[in-house]
């Protein structure tokens, strides 16, 4: 397990809930929501709903008309926004697109930054 997993719950969780079938992945919200806060909030009565059941946890919201809808939905958002673990561990961070970085310039306004000037 590499550090950023350690520190990232929200990836981890992925990772975990890919793991589980049905029945443990809503065992695992639960669990998720009491360590780590967030909300997952069945409609008031299963017979006549007046609401939809929502989750939220680890800044992702999402909503279902069943609880195995919510849980999709909840996945299918939270792996939009979760940074990108690839099959060696780490995360690759690309520079943005389409204006490649400029190191030589990086490194002189560190430097400057710093109070060494330009060398």
């Amino acid at each position: 397990m590499t550090t950023h997993l350690l520190n990232d719950r929200l990836t981890a969780f992925l990772l975990n809930l890919e793991c589980l079938d049905s029945a443990g992945q809503k065992d695992a919200f639960m669990n998720e929501v009491m360590e780590n806060g967030g909300s997952y909030v069945p409609p008031a009565d299963a017979a006549q709903s007046s609401h939809l059941f929502e989750i939220a946890l680890h800044g992702v919201n999402a909503y279902g008309a069943s609880e195995e809808e919510a849980i999709r939905n909840w996945t299918k958002a939270a792996k939009a926004v979760a940074p990108l673990i690839e099959d060696d561990g780490f995360i690759t961070v690309h520079p943005p697109f389409p204006n490649p970085r400029n190191h030589g310039e990086e490194i002189a306004n560190a430097r400057a930054a710093a109070g060494q000037g330009a060398r």
